[in-house]
């Protein structure tokens, strides 16, 4: 097997939970297209071999002849039966590179999700080039794998199947600390102001996808009558000085905090109340499983995986992302709940994710995928 990656930028676990565990069954080869080895790579473990290409950014397209010849004399070299495409930008160097290798692998594509939303009539004629000679089209989840079909040329639904993302749980499983400890470590974090609130948080790139623009005018709603709410937004982007304005604009700097770029999400899910994440498209998102597994009720986009994630109201509430006097009312709900209400929607949202987004369920269905690919030889 080889599992062909665009870029090194050190651990993933998505994509170590993609990999086979049976090593005398399986030799498995990892490719990076671009990104230097830093000798901290846990697939390290995991595989046979790695290999770094190191290619230039530009490099890495499927008209590029030199990069199509490298990964097809790959091929070869290795006797690959089965090639794994992470991505939509990889899956036509992939197969591409199979057109002028003399071995003739199985093709494997892994997508993540559309982007934008919507694929352009260039790309659908390079789908179509492209699917037809792939055996399955694994995607993160049902809504992605309907929205494929539909919006593709002639892919038989039947090589389309989804695979939803899944996390490791157990660095989000502390248990509660006790209250006076618990409320020291938050206004650590947090600050003595809004420690005392009952806080909304997102984790998040902050971009447009992402959709905090909106949540944040929301919010400013929904403080008109609700003394007793903050928000904590943790992330960076392109619209961070945005963002920060607009809250300034809105008179409510006091109730909303910037924690920037953090490594300690987990102590952040630890001491935060409910968890937003009110993006205009994700695939499965794996802040959402995070904030899920930490007990955390959840209030995100009825889109896409999101409300594959969800599914119903005991786990956390489901909002129209662009209507943000709809998603106002749904805080204002929240602002309303009992502390013991809060706790058992969360309480129904980690078992939600332990029994059907965890690593071990996905990486069972992966295998269970690349078993059925090779039986087709």
């Amino acid at each position: 097997m080889l599992q062909l990656i665009k870029t090194y930028k050190g651990s993933y676990p998505l994509l170590d939970a993609m990999l086979p565990r049976d090593r005398e069954k399986y030799r498995i080869i990892v490719c990076y297209l671009s990104g230097k080895p830093d000798g901290q790579n846990p697939l390290e473990k995991l595989v046979d071999r790695i290999i770094y290409l190191e290619l230039d950014k530009a490099m890495i397209n499927w008209n590029r002849p030199s990069t199509i010849r490298t990964l097809a004399r790959l091929i070869d070299a290795e006797k690959i039966d089965l090639l794994v495409c992470q991505l939509r930008r990889l899956i036509p160097i992939g197969v591409s590179s199979t057109l002028l290798a003399r071995r003739s692998p199985r093709i494997i594509g892994v997508l993540h999700g559309i982007v934008n939303g919507k694929i352009s009539p260039s790309r659908r004629l390079l789908n179509w080039f492209i699917f037809q000679r792939l055996a399955r089209l694994a995607c993160v989840s049902k809504t992605c794998a309907t929205d494929i079909v539909a919006m593709s040329w002639h892919l038989d639904p039947g090589k389309v199947v989804a695979i939803p993302n899944g996390i490791d749980p157990a660095p989000f499983l502390k248990p509660p600390e006790p209250t006076e400890q618990a409320r020291d470590g938050r206004e650590k974090i947090l600050g003595s102001t809004l420690a005392g609130k009952r806080l909304f948080g997102t984790i998040g790139r902050l971009s447009e996808v992402k959709n905090q623009r909106r949540f944040i005018e929301a919010f400013a709603l929904a403080c008109q009558q609700n003394s007793n709410i903050a928000l904590v937004i943790v992330g960076t982007g392109p619209l961070e000085r945005e963002l920060k304005d607009l809250t300034a604009s809105l008179n409510i700097g006091d109730r909303v905090v910037f924690l920037g770029y953090r490594k300690d999400i987990p102590a952040l899910l630890q001491n935060i109340d409910i968890f937003a994440l009110p993006s205009l498209r994700e695939g499965i998102s794996l802040a959402l499983l995070e904030a899920m597994a930490s007990g955390l009720p959840v209030l995100t986009s009825n889109r896409g995986g999101m409300k594959e994630v969800i599914s119903d109201s005991s786990c956390g509430w489901l909002i129209e992302p662009e209507d943000k006097y709809s998603m106002a009312e749904v805080i204002t709900l929240i602002a309303q709940q009992t502390p013991e209400q809060l706790v058992t929607i969360g309480h129904n949202a980690r078992q939600r994710m332990l029994s059907k987004f965890n690593t071990h369920r996905m990486t069972s269905d992966y295998e269970h995928l690349y078993e059925e690919v090779l039986n087709e030889i």
